[in-house]
């Protein structure tokens, strides 16, 4: 649980009804970081210039939150309705518009508006002593090593958040200069490991289980996909014949006779072979092969996001 502390006296013109008030900022701020969403408790005291304090009652006051002393945008705000009892309000910051968490990552300047003016100087939101130990144990440690990968179900944000920004998606992203992966490996990019499956390197004397790569082979190189020499066979070759019937006496047509009508008669001095039918092909065709499957080889699957840790 952070705490913050702030303290303080401010004064501003026209509040309301001709009043001309003091608030006294002495408030311990709680940020329930783990909750959703997250909310910090404030406590302050409005008080009139002579030390009176405000009248009991609703006010309406705008809380915002800046990484700057004085000037700049705001990087969140909300108005709300307090109710003042003795000069005291209590209101939790980010029960009307929501925190963003990373907003606290870095220093930060709470000012508060009653009526038309913001009050000044604006009160620096600061750990509670106490509260140090409690923000390095809430604090995010990385886990694993710099280099390795994790298979997850949880989408880049939700990883991130409960896992620390050391941990990144293999998407193709670029490398800083100082992210110890870059340091390491000397790669400008990540691999874009998208869609695709991860197979074990090679390794030296090993199995020898990946025919196109060695385990001098750069590592997180993509593979193009591929379809092992293989034989297709069929039921039938489609073997068959023609039959060609001889002629007799020049009917080359085969009306005349057959051929044991030329052996029985050994009045025709005529050689057989002269005579005799022909082809106009020889029966020569091709089969057709129709493709089947779909636009890759793949086994059964279950897809997962995939991070690398880079720092």
């Amino acid at each position: 649980m952070k705490k913050f502390t702030a303290s303080g006296s401010y004064s501003w013109g026209a509040f309301f009804a001709q009043s001309i008030l003091v608030l006294a900022f002495v408030f311990v701020a709680t940020a329930q970081l783990m909750a959703q969403p997250p909310r910090i408790s404030v406590q302050g005291t409005l008080k009139s210039a002579n030390g009176t304090p405000a009248p009991d009652g609703q006010q309406q006051i705008t809380f915002r939150l800046y990484n700057v002393p004085t000037g700049g945008t705001p990087l969140w705000e909300e108005t709300a309705i307090v109710d003042v009892v003795g000069g005291i309000y209590s209101h939790y910051l980010g029960s009307v518009a929501p925190l963003n968490p990373a907003h606290f990552a870095s220093t930060l300047y709470l000012g508060v508006r009653v009526g038309t003016y913001e009050l000044v100087p604006r009160n620096q939101l600061a750990y509670a002593p106490y509260a140090f130990s409690v923000n390095v144990a809430q604090k995010v440690v990385c886990s694993g090593a710099v280099g390795d990968v994790k298979y997850s179900v949880l989408d880049p944000t939700e990883f991130a958040l409960r896992n620390g920004d050391c941990w990144v998606p293999m998407d193709g992203r670029s490398l800083a200069l100082d992210d110890s992966l870059r340091v390491i490996k000397g790669w400008s990019n990540l691999p874009d490991a998208g869609g695709l499956f991860f197979r074990a390197q090679e390794f030296s004397g090993g199995a020898d289980n990946d025919p196109n790569r060695t385990s001098a082979t750069t590592i997180a190189t993509i593979q193009q996909d591929d379809l092992e020499s293989h034989n297709h066979t069929m039921v039938s070759a489609g073997d068959h014949t023609h039959t060609v019937r001889l002629g007799v006496e020049g009917d080359d047509e085969g009306t005349g006779g057959s051929h044991d009508e030329w052996t029985n008669r050994p009045d025709l001095n005529r050689d057989i072979s002269s005579f005799g039918g022909s082809v106009s092909t020889d029966g020569a065709h091709t089969h057709t092969i129709n493709n089947t499957g779909g636009s890759e080889t793949r086994p059964k699957n279950l897809n997962l996001w995939v991070y690398i840790r880079i720092n």
